[in-house]
């Protein structure tokens, strides 16, 4: 019975998951603000070091330097699982196909990271802070001695009080758990993440406030005449975070071929912020400083462009090289300064208001975003909560969608589905057994709407185990027909988890079945 219930979410065990996603949420959002406080002090160390002010001399910035580099290359050698990012390795934990030791994973993270932003890498805090809220649900799952299912729920639910704990947004955490984690609906995983998301975002405004976390000023909204912009704003964004993924994934292959081991790697983008910090100091670091400087105006398009193509390259630089840091703040910097240069540069072609770059600097993350990590919800949400303005929702949702549209039609894949994929490929030691829960709802007109249980084209390897009809559970028998807006519980073996979940997605109409090729190729 309590499989059964874990499976449904019925009874006690529903109301027992909202105390479970609020208490996740405190441990999540209590790491996670120490992990931005320390970086903050990181970042200041070193716009002070790089910059003179800090009165050390070149040969001790270049020993200091040199002994940051290493030691980051020997926490990443002593825990890989917390190398780059982190949302991959969450996204391959709660599909059954890696395991973290979460103690191991947060020390690396917390040292590593804060040495990387020390040091001035271009990597963010987002996506180190998702993988320390899911690495908090996992120690809250092992405490309370829960299975593998319910862990995967701790997981999630870590992971978007995660996100939300970093940028003070709560219903951006919740959002990106559902279409980027999962990439399908689930009432358990709404009900767990959003607790945690708001416990999570309620610790985190207690130390630094109630203010966004880019309180930008937008002193007039674009007007519909200058929507033909958007459109053309939104194919650059496209363009661009194509191009983004690209060469995030060529970094990675450089420094493979590099005759030099792993842990010697983070010399090379340590030597380039020595170089970068005197000549071009905005691109350092997550790049919220850059966003700031774009936002108060006064950058020449030229200069624009300089930090954009600066900023792209010395994020490549950095994350390929294994550095413990995301690209999620980097990405939203990259993409501001592509929509402040359009904005800039439309001023002096086309005669708009001047003033409006901010305005395009707003919707040019969120396209951006949409076209690297192929989420357009969460980049709509996100960006209106980073903000703290709705005023910019209709034209984010056009720039959005045209740059995810854009993306697709480019063949670029998601950023953290072929990060995960090229995760899987190098480390099949880290592959579990035992069983995953998936889950996704049939919309009409897909392969399983009207199809019985026994002539559906399931993948290999998947049970069905539940479905929901109308707020009414009914057991899966052969002859039952599944309809439109089914809610389908499957059991799936857990080391082909992830081909499962593309195959389960393409039948039931959350996606077409070609991304699930791509990503065998």
């Amino acid at each position: 019975m309590r499989r059964y219930a874990v499976l449904t979410g019925e009874g006690p065990f529903r109301i027992r998951l909202l105390f479970q996603g609020i208490l996740t949420g405190v441990a999540a959002g209590l790491a996670v603000v120490c992990y931005r406080l320390l970086l903050g002090f990181a970042g200041a160390f070193s716009f002070r070091a790089l910059s003179g002010s800090a009165g050390i001399s070149l040969p001790g910035l270049v020993l200091l330097w040199t002994a940051g580099a290493l030691l980051i290359g020997l926490l990443m050698d002593w825990e890989p699982m917390a190398k780059a990012g982190g949302i991959p390795q969450v996204k391959g934990e709660i599909l059954g196909q890696l395991s973290m030791d979460w103690l191991r994973v947060m020390t690396a993270k917390f040292l590593g990271g804060g040495l990387a932003i020390a040091l001035g890498f271009s990597l963010g805090r987002a996506a180190p802070a998702v993988q320390i809220g899911a690495a908090a649900g996992k120690c809250m799952a092992a405490l309370q001695g829960k299975g593998k299912i319910e862990e995967r729920l701790f997981l999630s639910s870590g992971a978007s009080a995660g996100l939300s704990a970093a940028f003070n947004a709560p219903l951006g955490g919740v959002v990106f758990a559902l279409e980027e984690v999962h990439k399908s609906f689930s009432p358990l995983i709404l009900l767990s993440a959003m607790m945690a998301s708001l416990a999570a975002d309620f610790v985190s405004k207690c130390f630094f406030g109630l203010s966004p976390v880019f309180p930008f000023t937008v002193p007039n909204t674009i007007l519909l005449s200058h929507y033909g912009h958007l459109m053309v704003l939104g194919l650059l964004c496209g363009a661009g975070g194509a191009l983004f993924c690209r060469v995030i994934l060529d970094a990675q292959k450089f420094y493979d071929r590099l005759p030099v081991p792993p842990r010697f790697r983070m010399l090379l983008p340590a030597a380039a912020a020595l170089c970068i910090g005197s000549l071009l100091p905005a691109i350092l670091g997550g790049g919220h400083e850059m966003l700031e400087q774009l936002a108060h105006g006064g950058t020449s398009p030229a200069g624009i462009f300089l930090l954009f193509s600066g900023k792209l390259l010395f994020t490549a630089l950095c994350f390929g090289s294994g550095a413990p840091g995301g690209i999620f703040l980097p990405m939203l910097a990259v993409g501001g300064a592509l929509g402040a240069f359009y904005g800039t540069a439309a001023a002096g072609l086309f005669g708009t208001d001047p003033s409006l770059a901010v305005n395009f600097l707003v919707v040019g993350m969120a396209g951006f975003f949409a076209a690297v990590v192929h989420a357009p919800i969460t980049g709509i949400v996100l960006i209106t909560e980073m903000t703290g303005s709705f005023s910019h929702l209709l034209s984010v949702s056009a720039v959005v969608i045209t740059a995810h549209v854009t993306a697709e039609l480019l063949g670029a894949r998601p950023i953290y589905d072929s990060l995960l994929l090229r995760i899987l490929r190098r480390s099949k030691s880290f592959c579990s057994a035992g069983k995953v829960l998936l889950e996704g709802t049939v919309c009409p007109g897909s392969s399983l709407d009207g199809i019985a249980v026994r002539d559906a084209p399931l993948p290999k390897g998947c049970l069905l185990v539940s479905i929901s009809r109308a707020a009414e559970e009914i057991l899966p028998r052969g002859s039952t027909v599944l309809q439109a807006g089914d809610r389908v519980i499957a059991l799936a073996d857990g080391s082909r988890a992830r081909r499962i979940q593309e195959k389960m997605l393409g039948l039931t109409g959350v996606c077409s079945p070609e991304p699930e090729q791509r990503l065998r190729e």
